[in-house]
């Protein structure tokens, strides 16, 4: 179609996207497996790693978040130059909105600092 008119495939994909209901939308035929692929080992269950979380690095709680819990606020609650760190793992996350100049608090600028430096090591 896109050499009928002379334009580019591209070209007649952008008009298309948009009215798709112009369009008549024809079904693929699906491949039948052959006698070949039949006998094949059976795959493993894909939806068993979508299930599964990445490693993540685990901090551990600090001296310093323990003290800050009392004035720990939730998400929604933190204003621009508080600290974002969050100080719990449970539910509602508790971040600990220390004042700071960026995103962290100097204490919690240091650990993340420390964090990344130990997983690139591990690399």
């Amino acid at each position: 179609m896109a050499r009928r008119f002379g334009v580019s495939p591209n070209v007649v994909i952008g008009i298309a996207f948009p009215n798709r209901a112009l369009f008549s939308w024809k079904p693929r035929a699906r491949k039948l497996p052959t006698a070949r692929e039949q006998e094949r080992a059976p795959r493993k269950d894909e939806t068993a790693m979508r299930d599964r979380k990445p490693d993540t690095v685990i901090i551990p709680p600090h001296k310093y978040d323990l003290e800050r819990l009392p004035f720990a606020k939730r998400l929604l609650e933190l204003r621009p130059g508080e600290c974002i760190w969050p100080i719990n793992d449970g539910t509602p996350f508790l971040f600990c909105a220390a004042k700071t100049a960026g995103k962290y608090c100097q204490h919690h600028q240091s650990r993340a600092v420390a964090v990344h430096r130990i997983a690139k090591r591990e690399k």
